[in-house]
């Protein structure tokens, strides 16, 4: 029996002569030339999957269908008999299919060795039809493997592949809209803090109708890979699409959508929207699920982020205190990685900002430490920059630094969507409004997809208000809260916004619904707390609360 499965493999020939040896010495005696083929077969497939039908149509075809089944039953206790006890931990067999377990699997041999299972042929014309297919197109696909080299992975954060999607019955060259809704969706995706994307360019150069999940894997280094095929039905198509852990091959769901194809070609980006967006929500929900089912030293450092921010963002203690602790433990895994201190500082200012820090003084000098060690680990990390005049803003109410911090990170990364957003929350917060509302719009529209869309449209309803645009603003923060009905900055925007209206029942109405969520506000707390309140526009805020019905003290 094999002993350690990570450590033993069975590597596979299919180059030339084929052969089956262990990596710790011996050979598998398969002389049948049909077992031979029948695990080259199940070595090949995706997933090293294939059904008990489909493998006796290429090797027992001619046998019929009751001798084919027997045929295939022998053929397996032959291999049984020849490997031994090694059998169960190389075999899968169900009633319906046979597979080869990946992680035992080896393949060595490169084209330049010889024929692809070269002398294996046998009169069987669906195992001929296959086998000569093969031997036209894996040279194609073993130079698209060695094309990529990938490198041992460095990065943090869960890396994506999104595959071109493939039509059904293909005519030769009308794959074009799926390599196009591909890149669309890599673009999406790209401007996630929380996700990195392999380039689309990388992932259309890989011919998905000869590779597997293990070659993609392999090639692209990966935690999640989406593919699938799409059909044309008059106006409309129709995208079947996989999302899959790249590691387990366990596809996380399975799903369609449709939409027009005239709105997808002129610009409509309903159909994107919607399948990156539910990419996004299965890696938070899958990193949450394993970072809270595992002891954190054994939780992969990607999990780790993606649920601690997760986490962070809740509005139960509960969920934000378990976030901490996650984003410790990456820390302690990559000590060098200048974003895991910047989180960790935001994780300190927002446990200030929700008054729920024990020692605000020494919890406020370590928000600061970590964001100064951010900025020494890396000083032009955008992200880190941002953080930091969050802080200096939250905590101190120095403008002068948050805004050479917010301009330093705009200037490197211009695409960064999170410093837009504060840099211009911080205008509005300074009687500056038409800056604020111009410079959330561009927030918005760099990140037209995050996970946290309401923490973006509560700053832009915030922004708004102080551009003395109402209407807009209470549409931005009805709409948050259609989200996260207890977000209080988010509350606190639509009093206002109804006070300023001239609409005081429901500016009364929603006061009391901030009251229970925030039973401490009071008009004089906000303004000795609130970054505004040295400013006209802060005075103003803090009377419509007053009018609306906020305790002065």
């Amino acid at each position: 029996m094999l002993n350690s499965p990570e450590n033993r493999k069975l590597r596979l020939r299919l180059y030339g002569a084929f052969s089956a040896e262990w990596s710790s010495g011996g050979k598998l005696d398969i002389r049948s030339t049909k077992l031979r083929a029948l695990v080259a077969l199940l070595a090949t497939a995706p997933d090293m999957k294939r059904t008990r039908s489909w493998l006796q149509d290429k090797l027992w075809s001619l046998s019929g269908q009751e001798l084919g089944r027997a045929s295939l039953r022998r053929g397996l206790s032959d291999l049984k008999r020849a490997i031994g006890s090694d059998f169960e931990v190389l075999f899968d067999i169900s009633h319906d299919d046979v597979a080869l377990y990946p992680d035992v699997i080896e393949f060595v041999g490169v084209p330049a060795e010889g024929e692809f299972l070269e002398g294996i042929n046998i009169a069987e014309a669906g195992f001929t039809s296959w086998v000569n297919d093969q031997r036209k197109s894996r040279p194609q696909l073993i130079s698209e493997l060695e094309y990529f080299a990938p490198s041992e992975k460095t990065g943090i954060l869960p890396a994506v592949a999104v595959l071109p999607f493939l039509q059904s019955f293909r005519r030769d060259g009308e794959d074009v809209l799926g390599d196009m809704l591909a890149e669309e969706i890599s673009r999406a995706l790209s401007k996630s803090q929380l996700i990195d994307v392999i380039s689309h360019l990388s992932s259309r150069n890989l011919n998905m109708r000869l590779l597997n999940l293990a070659d993609v894997r392999r090639a692209l280094n990966v935690e999640y890979v989406i593919h699938g095929s799409y059909r044309q039905d008059g106006e409309r198509f129709h995208l079947d699409a996989d999302f899959l852990d790249a590691e387990s091959g366990r596809i996380i769901w399975s799903r369609q959508f449709s939409a027009k194809m005239s709105d997808f070609l002129n610009g409509g980006e309903e159909i994107v929207a919607d399948i990156s967006r539910q990419i996004g929500q299965s890696i938070l929900s899958t990193s949450i699920e394993l970072a809270t089912s595992k002891p954190l030293p054994e939780v992969a450092s990607h999990a780790l982020l993606v649920s601690g921010v997760s986490l962070m963002h809740r509005l139960k203690l509960a969920s934000f205190a378990k976030a901490r602790p996650l984003i410790e433990e990456i820390i302690r895994k990559s000590p060098k990685h200048a974003n895991l201190y910047a989180w960790l500082g935001k994780w300190y200012v927002l446990s200030i900002h929700k008054g729920w820090s024990n020692d605000v003084v020494k919890d406020s000098q370590i928000a600061c430490d970590c964001t100064a060690r951010a900025l020494d680990l890396d000083p032009d990390c955008s992200f880190s920059l941002a953080v930091d005049g969050l802080a200096q803003i939250t905590l101190y109410k120095d403008f002068d630094l948050a805004f050479k911090r917010y301009d330093r990170a705009v200037d490197l990364n211009p695409n960064d969507a999170l410093a837009w957003l504060l840099k211009g929350t911080s205008h509005a917060f300074r009687d500056e409004g038409d800056r604020a509302v111009a410079y959330t719009q561009r927030a918005r529209s760099l990140s037209p997809l995050d996970p946290y869309k309401y923490y973006y449209e509560s700053l832009s309803a915030t922004a708004l208000i102080s551009n003395q645009q109402y209407e807009e603003a209470l549409k931005f923060a009805e709409s948050s809260l259609l989200e996260n009905r207890r977000h209080v900055s988010t509350l606190r925007a639509k009093t206002m916004a109804l006070q300023f209206l001239g609409r005081e029942q429901e500016a009364a109405v929603a006061a009391k619904e901030l009251l229970i969520i925030d039973p401490n506000l009071t008009v004089s707390g906000y303004l000795k707390n609130h970054p505004a309140s040295e400013f006209s526009t802060g005075q103003e805020w803090a009377n419509s609360l007053r009018a609306a019905g906020i305790p002065e003290n």
